[in-house]
């Protein structure tokens, strides 16, 4: 695939281009007229000279001939009396080559005789070479000429368009304080262009502030109620519980717990970039498969699933617990949903881990799109929406980790996530 050009570089291609094209068909139409005028003239000059001789010899005499000139008489029909090179010729001017030497040839019959007049061409092509030369220098120079000019042009055309690209391009154009870009142009294409992305870019700061709000609003009065439950729980297990009652409520307890910890993160996710120095509760690597692996036994028993957690090197790293957490848990749970048969295993290594499955796998097609909000498999299962994966891929676009989905051999998938950036 051809790298982009630039639009400068665009720019200079299609002055050069154009140079080209021009000054070669000027030089072919001058090359052209070189031949054409070179065959008229030496054809009038050569008949003029064989007219003057002619007329000379009817009166009984021989005029000298020119430079590079030779003549040669024999009877009309007594060719062999002719050099070989000349003896096939007819009537008419010929330019013909003899012993690598070019030559001028004006053939005329007249009162049973054949005038041959021979002109040697070497002043003639080492002239007309020059010409050739000169054409030739005259198209180079056109096109060093266009470069030049293309380039300056692209600088002084292009150079508000690189400024305004720059500005686009700057984060500091999303903060509500940012000044317009418009101001800084005149009221051009330009200007207008500038108009346009001011406009684009208040409605994407307004979408930029309604979401931060709504999932701030959202966090806030969701934490309450959460509380209510926590509470609640722990006000039940001080009671006198039966061991079936007392699994039911630490499994409340558990759900708003996570139900707390998934808030934060929503929360996080939704700050500007600025605002994101919340510090999250750290964890490792291997304590969050261990949590994880208990928490979804029962589910991969019930449907008759192996899940195992397999430690290939040990990882010393911390991570934000609720970020990691949700990350394995999505990935998990996927695995499971879309798993009928076999296993699900957790891989740990140094600087990350890997989610496989022995399911159907997903097609070739679908994988660039399973990272995308509310895409699902082609088997739709439950009533997952599709926002799993695509939650995952933002936790590891923000954290910089590293997520790739690569079938595995023989069936199913395999989610590597990298913790650590190469």
């Amino acid at each position: 695939m051809a790298a982009p050009q630039s639009l400068a570089s665009r720019i200079v291609a299609a002055f050069v281009l154009m140079a080209a094209v021009v000054a070669g068909l000027f030089a072919l139409i001058v090359v052209n007229a070189i031949n054409t005028v070179e065959t008229r003239l030496v054809s009038d000059a050569m008949n003029r000279q064989l007219d003057f001789i002619i007329e000379e010899s009817d009166e009984g005499r021989f005029p000298a001939l020119g430079p590079g000139l030779d003549l040669y008489v024999a009877p009309v029909g007594a060719s062999a009396s002719l050099p070989a090179w000349l003896a096939p010729l007819r009537e008419g001017l010929h330019e013909i080559e003899n012993d690598d030497e070019a030559y001028h040839v004006q053939v005329r019959d007249r009162d049973g005789k054949r005038y041959v007049l021979v002109l040697d061409q070497e002043d003639f092509e080492r002239r007309e070479t020059m010409l050739f030369v000169a054409v030739a220098a005259g198209v180079v120079i056109s096109i060093l000429a266009a470069a030049l000019l293309g380039r300056a042009l692209a600088r002084t055309v292009i150079s508000p368009v690189v400024r305004l690209s720059g500005q686009v391009q700057h984060r500091d154009q999303l903060l509500p304080l940012a000044p317009p870009l418009a101001a800084e142009y005149a009221e051009d294409e330009v200007g207008k262009l500038a108009s346009a992305f001011d406009e684009t870019l208040g409605s994407l700061r307004e979408a930029l502030e309604r979401e931060q709000l709504f999932t701030s609003d959202v966090s806030h009065e969701l934490r309450t109620p959460l509380m209510v439950i926590a509470s609640s729980c722990e006000l039940l297990e001080a009671q006198g519980l039966t061991p079936q009652q007392r699994a039911q409520v630490e499994r409340v307890g558990r759900a708003c717990a996570e139900m707390q910890e998934l808030v934060e993160t929503f929360l996080g996710l939704a700050r500007a970039p600025q605002e994101r120095g919340t510090k999250l509760a750290g964890t490792s690597l291997a304590a969050v498969a261990t949590e994880q692996l208990h928490r979804w036994q029962p589910e991969a028993a019930q449907r008759g699933l192996a899940l195992d957690l397999v430690s290939e090197s040990v990882d010393d790293g911390i991570y934000p617990a609720p970020l990691l957490r949700a990350v394995m848990t999505n990935l998990v749970r996927n695995a499971i949903h879309y798993t009928d048969e076999g296993f699900v295993r957790v891989v740990l290594r140094d600087g990350g881990f890997s989610v496989l499955d022995s399911g159907a796998g997903i097609p070739e097609a679908e994988r660039a799109l399973v990272f995308r909000p509310f895409a699902r498999g082609g088997s739709t299962r439950g009533d997952g929406i599709g926002i799993g994966l695509s939650l995952v891929q933002r936790i590891c676009d923000r954290q910089g980790w590293r997520i790739t989905l690569a079938p595995r051999e023989g069936c199913g998938c395999e989610f590597r996530v990298e913790l650590r950036s190469a």
